[in-house]
């Protein structure tokens, strides 16, 4: 009470109010920014995907958080957006759920359940495609997996799927475990892969598996290389474009927080994702899931 006294007697009562009232404005900003959802288009070109996949449509997601701050209808929100725009494959990178922060050492069921209403719409006719991240390995790996499972998912950590089209033609999708908290194999995630083959890795922490990729030559096999994790900070006070301005023209990127970038051959992006943790608030840092149109300069 000493302390509001004093405050009110140096500052003034009514300055204290208008300071509270933009205090409270400026949080009910970063949380209608958090519940803002977009979808942003991209267009990308690659030299070995084959001319029958021509212009595939893939659909990108990460970051879901479901639970704490993320409703069933956010997340029913996002498999709408997807739809809507009839994506060919379907990919999600990771961090589904969120209970609490990690040293809670807590784990909500009913997240499942959210998460499991919220994509069981979801389909793409060349297939749905999943790694973990480090939250989903924290909280429950085993209920998140079986829930993909059931929604017809294939969960690719250190793992490879080929598909072939009717032109017998094929491309690859592989994916690695989350280096904060599975282990990081990108021999088995590009195992029969050429290097005129066309693979999309999948990975959830972007900085050091990129870092890997360029060090062993992991990267003369992986044509677009897609993670989430950073979630474009989430609160931010750099606009999300500023940071892939950053890494424009790079042959390596400066910083691994959003958007389109490369590491020399390797087309990358990094999304800003769908969901929130710690607060239920982003600035300068918009959900989204991405929709990336691929061309084959065949």
């Amino acid at each position: 009470m000493n302390i509001l006294n004093k405050l009110l007697n140096k500052f003034g009562k009514t300055k204290i109010i208008i300071f509270l009232i933009i205090i409270l404005l400026f949080a009910l900003y970063m949380f209608k920014t958090s519940r803002d959802l977009k979808v942003r288009y991209i267009d990308l070109e690659f030299e070995d995907l084959p001319k029958s996949f021509d212009n595939i449509k893939v659909a990108l997601a990460s970051d879901i958080h479901s639970g704490l701050y993320v409703s069933t209808s956010h997340i029913k929100k996002m498999s709408y957006m997807i739809m809507t725009n009839k994506p060919d494959i379907i990919l999600f990178v990771g961090d589904y759920i969120y209970s609490a922060p990690r040293w809670f050492r807590y784990y909500n069921k009913k997240n499942i359940i959210k998460l499991n209403e919220g994509i069981k719409d979801l389909n793409a006719p060349l297939g749905k495609y999943a790694v973990m991240g480090n939250h989903d390995n924290y909280e429950s790996k085993i209920d998140i997996s079986n829930t993909f499972y059931s929604n017809n998912f294939k969960m690719l950590d250190n793992n490879i799927i080929f598909i072939t089209n009717e032109n017998k033609e094929y491309i690859s999708i592989g994916g690695i475990g989350d280096f904060l908290t599975d282990e990081v194999k990108f021999d088995l995630a590009i195992k029969n892969v050429k290097t005129n083959d066309f693979n999309i890795l999948l990975s959830h922490e972007p900085m050091f598996p990129l870092k890997i990729a360029q060090k062993e030559g992991y990267n003369k096999f992986i044509d677009f290389f897609v993670a989430g994790h950073t979630h474009g900070l989430q609160i931010s006070f750099v606009p999300m474009f500023l940071f892939e301005r950053l890494n424009k023209n790079r042959n390596y990127p400066l910083t691994t927080i959003y958007g389109n970038m490369k590491s020399e051959n390797m087309k990358i992006y990094i999304t800003s994702g769908v969901g929130a943790v710690l607060l239920p608030f982003r600035l300068f840092a918009y959900p989204e899931i991405v929709i990336v149109n691929l061309r084959s300069k065949k």
